[in-house]
């Protein structure tokens, strides 16, 4: 089993998080990292649609649920401290601070870059025509 998902289940099984919600904070966390160093929505939209950041991201994600497991294992089915569990693991998570390396930045920014001018290209062809 790879490394991130087998950290996913044990953080799912110790804060009763379903599937469905891990992916849904995974996703608004992303959006939240990227608002939060003042990202509009046209330079967030190529990054969420970016490989290489979602393989960085989630690389940051499991390195955090590493730290969350091995601090709070013992704590593994007892449900009532599943609330406070989940509070702690998103706070954690929010506050993911680390920026992608020049190399990830870099890439985003070429296909950002490119897909601009594909489109350019596109509307100046599409006058051509008319």
């Amino acid at each position: 089993m790879v490394r991130h998902q087998e950290m996913r289940e044990k953080v799912m099984l110790l804060t009763g998080y379903s599937e469905g919600q891990m992916n849904q904070m995974i996703f608004d966390l992303a959006v939240d990292y990227m608002r939060g160093r003042g990202m509009c929505e046209d330079w967030m939209a190529p990054w969420l649609k970016e490989p290489i950041f979602w393989n960085w991201w989630r690389g940051q994600w499991t390195l955090i649920d590493e730290m969350f497991w091995y601090r709070y294992e013992s704590y593994l089915g007892k449900d009532s401290v599943k609330p406070q569990l989940r509070v702690y693991y998103e706070d954690l998570h929010s506050n993911i601070d680390f920026f992608p390396d020049a190399i990830v930045y870099e890439k985003i920014h070429s296909t950002y870059e490119l897909a601009g001018q594909w489109l350019l290209n596109k509307i100046r062809s599409e006058k051509d025509i008319s």
